[in-house]
């Protein structure tokens, strides 16, 4: 598109016989000429950066060309090192994509170059049109075949897995990682069509960072995925921070949202094994949730024992996982139950467990022979410290502590 953009921008500043420029909405830098005529100290500024300053923004926001139907003649702005121009909306289909600029500082375009001028804009508008259709068509044909790709059926992940690649929707570059986004509402309402829009733009935000076929994307009824490859993720490990940042921006912060939690999947060696990063990402949240010292950033690598608790189904947890001695010891004293927790997370060291609640060792020792008085148990065996331990994480699990 940028290439047929600068052909459109470098005709006309041909015909005209002077410098053209075209902006998107934010006042990017899309295409520019070369022509000896090289404009104004601002329009040097945004060739340079790719974008105009803050401060002429802001002037130009003052112009209101948002509502613009036709060509717009600008003052000049010497504060700003801005001379007379004249601008162009770039408009097709009633969809505004950006400006075309035309420098004018003698007032002294034409009627037919003005005319000239607006044939210009309105063939980059159908550009960008174009392009934009074919965006859509590519990001819907991209998201039913992620869709496939976390699928249950080894064959249609596979199958969803040689068309991304041979459609050229995602570049290839050894094993993959899954990042999953879940908004956490703070009522009953749960995630509607406004917010999963929002969340939609937020991965879009990442993906683009990732550049072309660097990423996939798919938003779900509660939650969005990103699988990337692993490597990227090693590249930029700051990724999932700023995607939980740009979907809190993005839905509003505000008292419906708690949070946004953001979790990562370990690596899959396969393009259709991404399915298992995916599910690991999604039991991460799930920790996460109910375990707040993972959240709101959590790797599915970090979880620990969790890793392996999360990935049972929660009802065969809730019947088989919390021993009655867990459940004697919740019953009798949360303190305990939380000096039980550090000491097995500790390896059974007295002296860490006391650092850490901040009491004399002997205090823990006393702790640890009533923590064996209610649990009935022998924290000296080791079998018994295993029952004990996994019955706490599973109690976590199921939200009873």
């Amino acid at each position: 598109m940028l290439e047929e953009l600068q052909r459109v921008v470098e005709a006309l500043a041909h015909r005209l016989g002077r410098a053209v420029a075209l902006d998107d909405l934010d006042f990017r830098l899309l295409a520019y000429s070369t022509h000896a005529d090289a404009g104004d100290e601002w329009r040097a500024r945004v060739i340079l950066s790719r974008g105009a300053p803050p401060e002429a923004v802001a002037w130009l926001r003052r112009q209101r060309l948002g509502r613009a139907t036709g060509p717009v003649r600008l003052p000049a702005e010497n504060d700003l090192g801005i001379l007379p121009r004249l601008v162009v909306p770039v408009v097709y289909q009633d969809v505004r994509f950006g400006y075309l600029w035309l420098f004018d500082t003698e007032d002294s375009l034409t009627g037919a170059q003005l005319e000239l001028a607006s044939a210009a804009a309105a063939e980059a508008g159908a550009i960008c049109f174009r392009e934009r259709v074919v965006s859509h068509l590519r990001t819907a044909r991209e998201g039913e075949l992620v869709r496939d790709l976390l699928s249950e059926d080894p064959q249609v992940r596979g199958m969803a897995s040689a068309r991304l690649v041979e459609e050229d929707l995602f570049a290839l570059r050894g094993d993959v990682t899954a990042v999953v986004a879940r908004p956490l509402p703070a009522g009953a309402d749960g995630v509607d069509e406004d917010d999963r829009i929002a969340l939609q733009a937020a991965v879009n935000t990442a993906s683009a960072r990732l550049g072309d076929r660097g990423s996939l994307r798919l938003v779900r009824p509660d939650h969005a995925v990103l699988v990337m490859p692993s490597a990227t993720l090693r590249r930029s490990p700051e990724l999932p921070e700023a995607l939980r940042t740009t979907s809190l921006e993005r839905l509003g912060r505000s008292a419906k949202w708690r949070d946004v939690h953001v979790a990562v999947g370990s690596p899959a060696r396969r393009l259709d094994d991404a399915v298992t990063s995916y599910t690991q990402a999604l039991d991460a949240l799930r920790v996460a949730e109910v375990v707040p010292s993972f959240a709101p950033l959590v790797a599915h690598e970090s979880l620990g024992i969790y890793a392996l608790l999360a990935g049972q189904p929660i009802d065969q947890l809730g019947t088989y996982g919390v021993h009655p001695a867990v459940r004697r010891l919740l019953e009798a004293d949360r303190q305990l139950f939380t000096t039980a927790e550090l000491y097995l997370d500790r390896a059974g060291d007295a002296r860490a467990t006391a650092t850490e609640l901040g009491l004399h060792r002997a205090s823990v020792y006393h702790r640890v022979r009533r923590i064996e008085d209610v649990t009935e148990l022998d924290l000296s065996d080791g079998q018994h410290r295993l029952l004990l331990h996994l019955g706490i994480k599973v109690s976590r699990l199921l939200g009873l502590a």
